[in-house]
């Protein structure tokens, strides 16, 4: 074999190798609930309805979130509570009518928390009272 050969093959098994280990490393979880109320996700607004959200572990965990035909990611902050979530739900921030989704948590001892969105911060820095809803969702 020449020279311009082996090093073909060998950089070809290397891609068939990374392309192997990136999918392996890869894992998605799909949640579903449905939202009986509009919300903020991101400073996009999401429809009452059917919400959807898929966790992409990748080595970045990424939260994809699609209720109706609007859809939004987000790079969530991590967070293992002390004591193990009973179950699966999505946690909003209530401020009056409005509803922003502040988190979620995963049966078992995973949470993932999103930032406030420019309009929350901007409803926060008015002291407005601010109630926590928690909505029940089904892991797959």
């Amino acid at each position: 074999m020449t020279t311009k050969k082996q090093t073909a093959t060998i950089l070809t098994l290397m891609f068939a190798g990374l392309t192997a280990l990136a999918n392996a490393q890869m894992s998605t979880i799909t949640l579903k609930a449905q939202v009986p109320f509009a919300f903020v996700v991101n400073g996009q607004t999401m429809p009452a309805g059917e919400c959807v959200i898929q966790v992409v572990g990748t080595g970045q965990t990424l939260l994809s979130i699609r209720s109706g035909k609007q859809h939004v990611q987000a790079f969530p902050i991590l967070n293992e509570p002390s004591k193990a979530n009973r179950e699966t739900a999505y946690v909003f921030h209530r401020y009056g009518d409005r509803y922003f989704l502040s988190g979620v948590k995963r049966e078992g001892r995973m949470s993932y928390q999103l930032r406030p969105s420019r309009i929350e911060k901007e409803l926060q820095a008015q002291n407005l009272a601010v109630q926590e809803f928690t909505l029940l969702a089904s892991a797959n």
